[in-house]
């Protein structure tokens, strides 16, 4: 298991490696978004955020508390793609026991489910993924599903239909 999270985490570091935020919504901007906040409440809210290395958001605490409000639901496309990554780290590290206890599993389930809810919101954000980064989401589901499942058997069946529906045979006619 040891080999496999480091594989992956190696795995992500590739597929995602110069991604940065552009233009997208950021952590704190997510919290603005949920309470109806206005564009300068969002600039605001923006400033302090990571935009350039989203590695720096894996072992940042803020990202793995903003969940319920905020969070994972409220990225634009840019804004998915730059923190994914970082979510994926998260959800390896946590399955392989080396952040157990530290990690709020609420971010695991709200990660599952994002990956997991193929509706049409969801399809129009994974479509600015390219192929590499489509290929590792699918390969941290599998981990996922093998490695954890017993703790998440409520996903085993929305996993193994993301996989095989989506993650394994995305739609060619999104741009990369």
């Amino acid at each position: 298991m040891k080999d496999d999270s480091k594989r992956l985490l190696s795995l992500i570091e590739t597929a995602f490696d110069g991604v940065e935020l552009g233009n997208g919504v950021s952590v704190h901007e997510t919290i603005v978004i949920d309470h109806y906040g206005d564009s300068e409440e969002r600039q605001i809210a923006r400033r302090t955020d990571e935009k350039a290395d989203w590695r720096r958001l894996v072992f940042d605490p803020e990202l793995s508390e903003i969940h319920g409000v905020g969070g994972l639901t409220f990225y634009d496309a840019e804004g998915l793609r730059f923190h994914l990554p970082a979510y994926l780290s998260l959800a390896v590290l946590w399955a392989s026991s080396r952040l157990r206890g530290s990690f709020n599993s609420d971010i695991f389930y709200s990660l599952l489910y994002q990956l997991t809810s193929l509706n049409d919101y969801q399809l129009e954000r994974f479509a600015i993924l390219n192929e590499q980064q489509r290929m590792c989401v699918k390969e941290v589901l599998l981990y996922l599903h093998a490695y954890i499942l017993f703790d998440f058997e409520t996903y085993e069946s929305d996993i193994d239909r993301a996989i095989a529906d989506y993650w394994s045979n995305p739609p060619t006619d999104h741009s990369e």
